[in-house]
């Protein structure tokens, strides 16, 4: 297609950024050339002129000109470079504490960040009902837990606006330290509601001006916005545990008769095999209807997959189901999501085995750069590519009447919560040939073990 020329718009005949460097670059010449011009006549006054003033006048002038030139052309460029990388330094520094969601010790953080910046003798994060953080020269007067020190905390709260306060107040509970004579108080939000308080406190009303209060307001927005999206991706993991613990809450029902029918026949015929799946069986579903917030090590899931294939291996017999394992014993303490062997187990036992004949299971794990790998290899009857691209999806497993996609989805949605969006679960499968699933977990394991970030709407006891 042959290039097309397009006549500029007027907007972008009359860019604003476009015109400054076009005018900047017009006086950069003229400037220039008037450089030149005086160098020239300094030249020429010296050699022709034997009175030193003019020379000394154009001298004057050339310098002069080489101020003008750097206070307005060079000057502004560098106090706007490092103003703007102030800027994005300290946005940056706050968005590392909030991400800690609404909490004493991240809110500490964001006190000391801010109140170099401004002209307060003093800084307070309040959750609307108590001090949270503190920082300045009279921190001590607003310790953690200490009742609200601004007169206007709650109507901010209530309003959601930023107020400034100034002089004596009548609340018998505000204890306003005598050096501090006005304030600003802006509200922090999250969705709709404020849910605490952003307050700067100074020792003259003089102080506050519309930088100051540009300062706070800007600060608050700054602070909101991370916690809000904190929150959402608090509500958004909490979400994900309510479902994955409905889905391991689930039983079964066929699973649990078969394997009771499975030992009830070999009660009489083998004992001893019949107490072997017994126990098995209790420590299969000890640990299913665990803890699914911890992570496990790659041994114990291992064992966890194997419980399973026993009992599989005892209803079908060991001439439909043999398994065989290759596994780095070095990676047997990795931590690993709990629950994501056995639901791919299950489903090469359901959906590869054929109506005759063995079905030859490989469980592997071994490491790879940035992570581990765990797979499940059979030699079974395998799926076509349609079948394959649509096994992740919950809703079409749920039309079709099969488990493999609700199976595969639950997997992956353990491997995401506790190891993020890059690790992933990788499928390769041929008609008739057999079905290979990986799981690829990059990086470290989150720590699910530590205490659950608290609510932003926490309050302080």
């Amino acid at each position: 297609m042959a290039n097309r020329l397009v006549a500029p718009t007027r907007a972008q005949r009359h860019n604003p950024t476009q015109v400054a460097h076009t005018w900047e670059r017009s006086m950069n010449v003229v400037l220039g050339a008037s450089t030149v011009l005086l160098l020239a006549l300094l030249v020429q006054t010296l050699t022709t002129q034997p009175n030193p003033l003019p020379a000394v006048m154009t001298i004057a002038g050339l310098v002069l000109l080489c101020f003008f030139y750097a206070f307005v052309f060079v000057m502004p460029d560098d106090l706007t470079s490092k103003s703007t990388d102030r800027t994005l330094g300290i946005a940056s520094q706050l968005f590392s504490y909030a991400r800690g969601g609404f909490t004493e010790k991240s809110m500490q953080g964001a006190c000391r960040t801010i109140l170099p910046e401004t002209f307060a003798a003093a800084i307070c994060v309040t959750d609307g009902k108590k001090v949270m953080a503190s920082s300045g020269e009279l921190f001590s007067a607003f310790p953690p837990g200490h009742d609200p020190v601004s007169p206007a905390t709650a109507s901010v709260v209530s309003s959601g606006e930023v107020v400034v306060f100034v002089g004596e107040h009548d609340d018998p509970k505000v204890t306003l330290p005598d050096q501090l004579h006005a304030g600003i108080v802006a509200p922090l939000r999250v969705g709709d509601s404020a849910v605490g308080t952003l307050e700067l406190y100074y020792r003259r009303q003089g102080q506050i001006d519309q930088r100051q209060m540009a300062l706070a307001s800007g600060f608050a927005e700054l602070l909101s916005a991370q916690l809000a999206t904190f929150e959402l991706e608090r509500q958004s993991e909490i979400s994900a545990r309510v479902e994955l613990k409905a889905l391991q809450s689930q039983v079964d029902p066929h699973f649990l008769f078969n394997t009771l029918g499975t030992i009830v026949s070999l009660v009489r015929t083998d004992p001893e095999k019949a107490r072997r799946l017994i126990i098995d069986f209790s420590d299969y579903y000890r640990q299913t209807l665990g803890d699914s917030d911890k992570t496990v090590t790659v041994e114990q899931e291992i064992r966890q997959g194997m419980r399973y294939f026993t009992l599989m291996q005892a209803r079908y017999g060991d001439d439909r189901l043999a398994i065989s394992q290759d596994v780095d014993e070095a990676l047997l303490h990795k931590s690993v999501p709990p629950f994501i062997l056995q639901p791919i187990l299950e489903n090469s036992v359901k959906h590869g085995m054929r109506e005759v004949g063995t079905l030859h299971i490989r469980l592997t794990a071994q490491e790879i750069p940035g992570g581990v790998a765990l797979s499940v290899e059979d030699d079974g009857v395998g799926m076509d590519a349609q079948t394959r691209d649509h096994l992740f999806d919950p809703k079409r497993a749920r039309h079709d009447g099969k488990g493999a996609g609700l199976a595969m989805n639950n997997v992956l949605q353990r491997i995401h919560l506790f190891f993020g969006n890059d690790s992933h679960i990788d499928v390769e499968s041929t008609p008739d040939v057999g079905t290979k699933v990986t799981i690829v977990l990059l990086g470290d394991a989150l720590d699910q073990q530590r205490e659950e970030t608290p609510n932003v709407e926490r309050t302080h006891s």
